[in-house]
């Protein structure tokens, strides 16, 4: 096969694995919407809510390895076809079964799923490596059309016909992955790049780590599963939703937009100037939510964290001494584990304190963990580089 033949296959492998991605993500997008404001229809406690949104982000944390080594053993298409399966089940599991222990299960699946589907579409991306970072930001802004679909159509339809019955509209839909991923072609090449060694079970955070970790805390965490709650207190439940889905929807729409021009944006400019702006703009935002300015610091957040969900793996692979894969799979682990920890915390602290209390909290100590890093060595090196 010619070489263009094999570009477009490539391509058309990436589109398809994305695709995948993107129609699996539905369940999940939404039960960050509608799981907090009606956790007595769910069977469960406001605390339990915490830990179920906690739950796939703690399975995916100890597992990548594990997944990407099925993976290499079973191939990516058929690891594809059977997340994109799984992630339909744990779909349907929140609308059939009620109370903590299905509901657990149901995202522990989704865990386990995600991981598998994350891997391929990154072995899919990486399959070509002279265009690695624009087929990275392609597959990125692709994958983030499922859950903006679900995170306003979706919203709007919970509102009609229930909290728990939207899911399994929205279980019918993702069949739609099962078929995209039954398309991928049977091989992949390259595809050990994908298994990034990691140095034990929890590998030992830099100063970049630690950053992308408090991110994943305060937006993925804390601000992801009060905006809800933040808004009922002044209109109806139903509105909350929908309101709460577009805050939602609209990062989905900046990811789009930045992520395929993010490696512009750091071959032109240096990294370190546009990750300081975004970190501030970020800063700025959790604490106007935590003054009461709920609005416009959820259009700063939206905005900072859209930015920073390309900055900061740019900036990782700008400060890797060796080998990319392992500080990437380190920082994506950080990542994942403030994500698990928002929501885990936040549903016990909201007997405690407010919501508001919670963001002026996680902005001092964001903007705490961005000084530190701009003090280090790290910060000094991604002052002086740009991206090859």
């Amino acid at each position: 096969m010619s070489e263009d033949g094999l570009h477009d296959k490539s391509w058309r492998s990436l589109w398809l694995s994305s695709g995948a991605m993107s129609v699996a993500l539905l369940g999940d997008a939404l039960i960050y919407v509608v799981l907090p404001v009606n956790a007595e229809t769910f069977g469960v406690s406001l605390a339990w809510v915490g830990v179920l949104l906690a739950a796939n982000r703690i399975i995916r944390t100890f597992t990548y390895g594990m997944i990407a080594r099925l993976g290499e053993r079973i191939g990516f298409r058929r690891l594809c076809v059977l997340a994109s399966i799984t992630a339909l089940t744990s779909t349907a599991m929140y609308g059939l079964f009620q109370g903590w222990a299905p509901l657990l299960a149901a995202r522990i699946i989704w865990g386990l799923s995600y991981g598998a589907l994350v891997l391929t579409t990154l072995g899919y991306a990486a399959a070509d490596r002279s265009r690695t970072g624009t087929r990275v930001g392609v597959s990125r802004a692709v994958e983030q059309v499922g859950p903006l679909l679900a995170l306003t159509a979706g919203a709007w339809l919970a509102g009609i016909v229930g909290p728990r019955d939207v899911f399994f509209y929205l279980a019918l839909v993702s069949t739609a992955a099962v078929l995209l991923a039954w398309m991928l072609p049977k091989s992949l090449p390259r595809s050990r790049a994908v298994a990034a060694k990691r140095s034990g079970l929890i590998p030992r955070p830099d100063r970049l780590d630690l950053l992308i970790f408090w991110m994943g805390f305060g937006v993925d965490g804390v601000f992801t599963m009060t905006i809800t709650i933040m808004l009922a207190g002044d209109i109806s439940v139903e509105a909350a939703m929908i309101w709460a889905g577009l805050v939602m929807s609209g990062r989905r729409v900046m990811e789009m937009i930045v992520a395929p021009l993010s490696g512009h944006v750091a071959d032109r400019y240096g990294v370190h100037r546009p990750l300081l702006l975004a970190c501030l703009l970020l800063v700025v935002g959790l604490a106007l939510v935590g003054f009461g300015w709920l609005y416009a610091g959820a259009a700063a957040i939206v905005l900072g964290r859209g930015a920073l969900g390309t900055l900061i793996p740019a900036a990782v692979a700008l400060s890797a001494t060796g080998a990319v894969m392992g500080p990437m799979a380190r920082n994506l682990t950080w990542r994942d584990i403030g994500a698990a920890a928002g929501p885990l915390i936040t549903g016990f602290l909201l007997g405690v304190t407010t919501a508001e209390q919670l963001h002026l909290l996680v902005s001092v100590v964001f903007l705490a963990a961005l000084l530190w890093l701009m003090a280090s060595p790290q910060w000094r090196q991604l002052s002086k580089r740009k991206a090859r």
